[in-house]
């Protein structure tokens, strides 16, 4: 037998066997009744409760229990950002059968950053089903979009691992259909003047300032020259035929000058 066939062997086949989450009455929501409603919106059965139980656990717990960080939400959120970046990618490349790379990868990063995440943990509720350390008090934490975000992509993780990726394909694409305007986010994917407003919002700058530096040529043929200013640095110029597309331009420069992909 070759290097190969003795590393992939192949795995002896089993007997499909009962999984507790095909039950129709949920045991879950006898033992875990916070957890009733969390099942009603999402129309599936929290099973088996010791997986969801480390997925919905905050690793705040340890604080206050013998819970090792492989026993908290953790490892379920790696899993969970992992399915959730393949499940949007196919659902964009299904719904967009003509547009490119560029403009698919730009909407997915929309629909999978931390606070298109957090939204969909809020339409679920998710927050009352997470298990926080008993010393948790502090609402900044309890509150946090980014841990809502977290533990969204935990449950994901945990769902993925009981159902499959079908199903957690279509729970993904009916949560995403309520709670997000795909047409209003598909026109804004380049509009440079939007994303780098969104960036000064998450990093708590001011917001940019556009200022007209130069206005050149005949009235039919103009070439407009804008620079942008956020905390009083300037961090790019752009030219264009109309006075918008100049700003776009500039928008597009700072983006760049920012690091960010566009």
């Amino acid at each position: 037998m070759g290097l190969w066939s003795r590393l992939f062997k192949k795995a002896p086949t089993s007997k499909k066997t009962h999984h507790p989450a095909e039950d129709v009455v949920s045991a879950t929501s006898k033992s875990k009744p916070q957890w009733r409603e969390l099942e009603k919106r999402l129309g599936v059965s929290l099973q088996p409760i010791s997986l969801f139980e480390k997925a919905l656990r905050h690793r705040s717990t340890k604080e206050s229990s013998n819970v090792e960080s492989y026993d908290t939400y953790e490892r379920y959120e790696f899993l969970g950002d992992a399915v959730l970046d393949l499940v949007v990618a196919d659902l964009l490349f299904e719904r967009y059968p003509k547009e490119n790379e560029g403009f698919l990868t730009k909407f997915r990063s929309k629909l999978v950053k931390k606070e298109t995440l957090a939204t969909l943990a809020e339409s679920i509720q998710l927050v009352e089903a997470i298990q926080f350390g008993e010393r948790t008090q502090d609402a900044s934490v309890r509150e946090s979009r980014s841990v809502l975000a977290d533990l969204f992509e935990s449950l994901i993780g945990g769902l993925y691992l009981t159902y499959g990726y079908d199903r957690v394909k279509a729970m993904i694409a009916s949560l995403l259909d309520e709670e997000i305007h795909f047409d209003e986010v598909s026109t804004k994917i380049d509009n440079y003047k939007s994303m780098l407003l969104e960036y000064c919002q998450a990093k708590k700058w001011d917001q940019p300032v556009y200022e007209l530096l130069k206005e050149q040529g005949p009235g039919h043929k103009k070439t407009f020259t804008v620079s942008v200013t956020v905390n009083h640095n300037v961090l790019g110029e752009g030219k264009g035929s109309r006075l918008k597309q100049a700003e776009q331009h500039a928008a597009k420069v700072a983006l760049q000058h920012l690091n960010q992909s566009v």
